[in-house]
């Protein structure tokens, strides 16, 4: 059966867990010549190199809400989350039986193994705490599969047991443990969309789908008030730890005391830390369905990722990544150049870095923000463009002013509204003064220390990796996977292709698909904002989800409009007035606000902008004569244009969460150092 692939990666993790836990004990066995593939392992098929905090000792504030779904058990039965949910305090994971990895679903069955073990010695534990593994392999994970894994857990609970527990002791007074799958890939996909998971079938070598999956294993705590209390990541995912979680929650509800000598602080809204996210109080916000795609901090926890994988390979739908000659890839080069880019100290006071205005989990650009906020809370005049597949772009900036990585690194650097570093020559003293840069350039560039070039090839190296493909859409429209996109989506894309003709600059070829043309043109906003009649009032956002409206005569007496003509202040040929670079459609949907000085608040603004033919002429009649001529009325209709957004959304890479785990991994700079 299908199924026996767990069984066999479980055994094999066993394996290797007693191996790993006898190897930290026998002192016989040379360290030279113990196993080196332990070394692979995640904590939790071990003991913790570490004390973790003591239960009840820290809080774990709500960041998400545990959403409802109809699913079936392992008795073929409908059953819904919050029913299974209500009343207890839940780790629920999402895992696929036939997973290969040993660090993937396998960890996650060890661990609510070793969980279900451990807890049910605590009776408050065993009374209140459950474990639900979901499938998101219906066509394969059956009940009638999930029901023959049951059985199989309980047999091999009575074999030897780790770290002194008698495995066969498992079987009695066990905390329960709920396998759920979902009745079908199209039931399944708004489940794991509401739990952020992404998963995507890998491809074999010869263009076929695999029936392994491409994931990012999490486990999530969920509350009795079907609160998202914890995710954890692979690195986190070690049974002390969610057993401390679960007992600082019951230590919080009252069912449970803190050790002596523990102290616990009760919530209070007084004390209460402010995270970003969705699931935030939105207490004070003028809409209560304000949504943010920031991840809130006890989410911000990820590990290093192999990035540079995509240099030889790259994904689906995606050529070969250009690389200049005097820039080879290396490893060194893009974790150095990762740890400048999330540095808050390269800028004048310590305080930003060029990851805050590309924000990781919000497409690498700021969902908050129209447009950027730089030093001192000073905004710039242009939405922060997006990093995702920069590295095929011939044209930097949304003025097209740069024609490479490298190149491009400075100007944020050193401009007077983003980081504000006085000089190029202060930037390479600050960084040269950092201890923890110690010895790390010259690794990276053949002991070469840290100067003009080599700090802007280090950044330019981890820019150049952030590339995302293999979106559903290029597995439906290059590897020819049927039933890889909608029908509305696949409607979406003839409309795109045709009557819309936005092919026309998002560029799709035989092989591959960049979705830009690299080129910059005059859709008519420009002219609009610089020709057009100001609106009496004006709806600004001063924080997230909080707006007010402000008479434009207020707003003009004390700031002075900002005057952008494009690709005009690089050329100075008036024929480039109010030109900006095409921007690439790839992750579209993760990007908002959109156009270059980030306007519209979503897809549905953008679709209904170049439907009724962008800017011609402004009120007085007066022309635009250098609007593209390919932007002009396109006549779609509702269905048209709802279809056309189901295909853009078809657009968002299968490596999204990698690339922020990864993110997540890195240091945002220590400002206690000697300057």
């Amino acid at each position: 059966m299908r199924y026996s692939g767990l069984k066999v990666a479980f055994l094999l993790s066993f394996g290797l867990f007693t191996s790993y836990s006898f190897a930290e004990t026998d002192k016989e066995i040379p360290a030279a010549e113990r196993p080196q593939q332990v070394e692979l392992l995640a904590p939790g098929y071990g003991a913790l190199k570490y004390t973790p905090p003591a239960p009840g000792s820290y809080r774990l504030p709500a960041f998400g809400e545990a959403k409802d779904a109809k699913v079936l058990n392992a008795d073929g039965e409908y059953v819904n989350y919050h029913d299974l949910f209500e009343g207890k305090y839940t780790f629920l994971s999402f895992i696929y039986l036939s997973c290969p990895d040993v660090n993937g679903c396998p960890l996650s069955h060890l661990v609510f193994n070793r969980i279900q073990n451990d807890g049910a010695k605590i009776p408050v534990v065993a009374d209140n705490v459950q474990l639900i593994s979901m499938s998101f392999d219906p066509e394969n994970d059956t009940p009638e599969v999930l029901k023959a894994l049951l059985g199989e857990d309980h047999s091999m609970h009575d074999m030897a047991g780790h770290e002194g527990h008698d495995m066969s002791a498992m079987k009695k007074d066990e905390l329960p443990l709920t396998y759920l799958t979902a009745e079908s890939v199209e039931s399944l996909m708004p489940i794991l969309d509401d739990y952020d998971q992404t998963i995507q079938n890998q491809v074999n070598e010869d263009g076929t789908q695999s029936e392994n999956f491409s994931h990012i294993l999490r486990v999530y705590l969920i509350d009795p008030e079907f609160k998202i209390r914890n995710i954890y990541s692979v690195s986190f995912l070690h049974p002390d730890i969610l057993l401390n979680d679960v007992k600082t929650l019951m230590i919080e509800d009252g069912l449970m005391e803190p050790e002596e000598g523990v102290t616990y602080n009760e919530f209070r809204p007084d004390n209460a830390a402010i995270l970003s996210g969705s699931s935030d109080s939105k207490k004070g916000l003028n809409s209560e369905g304000y949504q943010s795609n920031s991840r809130a901090i006890s989410a911000r926890v990820g590990e290093t990722s192999d990035l540079i994988r995509v240099i030889d390979t790259p994904p689906l739908g995606l050529p070969k990544i250009p690389v200049p000659a005097n820039n080879p890839i290396t490893v060194e080069k893009i974790e150095l150049g990762k740890k400048l880019f999330f540095d808050r100290r390269l800028s004048l006071n310590d305080t930003f870095s060029c990851a805050m205005c590309h924000i990781a989990e919000q497409g690498y650009t700021s969902n908050e923000l129209e447009k950027s906020v730089g030093y001192e809370g000073r905004i710039n005049r242009r939405n922060a463009p997006t990093l995702y597949n920069t590295a095929y772009l011939t044209k930097l900036f949304l003025d097209g002013r740069e024609t490479s990585l490298e190149n491009h690194v400075w100007s944020p650097l050193v401009g007077h509204n983003k980081m504000a570093m006085r000089s190029i020559g202060q930037v390479i003293e600050k960084v040269q003064g950092m201890p923890d840069y110690d010895g790390l350039f010259e690794a990276a560039f053949d002991g070469k220390d840290a100067d003009i070039m080599t700090i802007a090839q280090a950044i330019a190296s981890y820019e150049r990796v952030l590339v995302s493909g293999n979106s559903a859409f290029d597995r439906w429209y290059f590897a020819k996977e049927e039933d890889a996109i909608s029908d509305e989506a696949i409607r979406g894309f003839n409309v795109f292709s045709g009557k819309a003709n936005c092919i026309a600059c998002h560029s799709v070829g035989e092989k591959t698909a960049l979705f830009t043309d690299n080129g910059l043109h005059n859709t008519g906003l420009g002219f609009q904002i610089a020709m057009g009649k100001e609106p009496e009032t004006e709806r600004m956002l001063i924080a997230p989800g909080v707006f007010i409206d402000v008479k434009t005569s207020m707003k003009n007496a004390y700031t002075t409009k900002i005057g952008d003509v494009g690709y005009y202040e690089v050329t100075q040929d008036p024929d480039d007035r109010w030109k900006y670079r095409t921007s690439s459609l790839r992750n579209i949907a993760l990007t908002a606000p959109y156009m270059h000085d980030g306007s519209m608040p979503d897809l549905e603004s953008v679709i209904a902008y170049y439907n009724q033919g962008g800017f011609p002429k402004n009120e007085s009649n007066f022309p635009n004569v250098t609007q593209s001529p390919i932007i002009k009325p396109l006549g779609l209709t509702e269905e048209e244009s709802s279809d056309l957004i189901a295909f853009l959304k078809t657009l968002t890479g299968d490596n999204i969460e990698e690339i922020i785990s990864d993110a997540f991994a890195t240091p945002v700079g220590d400002t206690n150092y000697d300057h």
